[in-house]
């Protein structure tokens, strides 16, 4: 699906967004909107270490769409969605580029077809920038490029991450 939200709507859903993810003892992983005109999809993805509960999910999703209802920023249509991340995690805040470092990670930067990803093992989130290391070096990114950048999680890291551990070893 692809992406439908300009980044001045993103900032102003996540504004919205982050103090009720936050009442629910929860973190705002990332915000996305998908779909066509008509018919998107506005979907959060919401953590805490251990993982996150249907139940916690239920009361973030009932109240961000009373405050969705009340400030009526998306001009179609959308179903909300709010759930956690999963093994093909979104990543769009500085500090989870730093977090997963050393993760592999796929970047599509707008105006790209979505099969032309850019691939790469994550440095972090510096000067700026987010740092990647390609097969064909080491490349950076401004993050105003980023349409969608996501972790491609090994089962290992993904196991890691469900007991409250960092995704690679070492990084305890």
């Amino acid at each position: 699906m692809p992406a439908l939200a300009s980044p001045d709507l993103l900032r102003t859903l996540r504004t919205l967004a982050e103090p009720i993810v936050e009442e629910q003892g929860c973190v705002l992983t990332a915000i996305e909107v998908l779909g066509g005109a008509g018919a998107a999809t506005v979907r959060l993805s919401v953590d805490q270490p251990g993982g996150v509960g249907i139940d916690q999910c239920t009361r973030i999703s009932r109240a961000f769409s009373r405050v969705l209802d009340e400030r009526d920023p998306i001009p179609s249509a959308y179903t909300l969605e709010v759930s956690s991340p999963g093994i093909q995690r979104p990543v769009q805040r500085p500090e989870d580029f730093d977090r997963f470092a050393g993760c592999e990670i796929r970047v599509k930067r707008y105006g790209t077809d979505s099969r032309k990803a850019t691939r790469g093992r994550l440095v972090g989130f510096v000067d700026g920038r987010i740092q990647l290391h390609t097969d064909s070096g080491p490349i950076q990114i401004h993050p105003d490029d980023v349409e969608r950048a996501w972790l491609a999680l090994t089962d290992e890291q993904f196991a890691r991450m469900g007991q409250g551990l960092p995704p690679v070893a070492g990084g305890e």
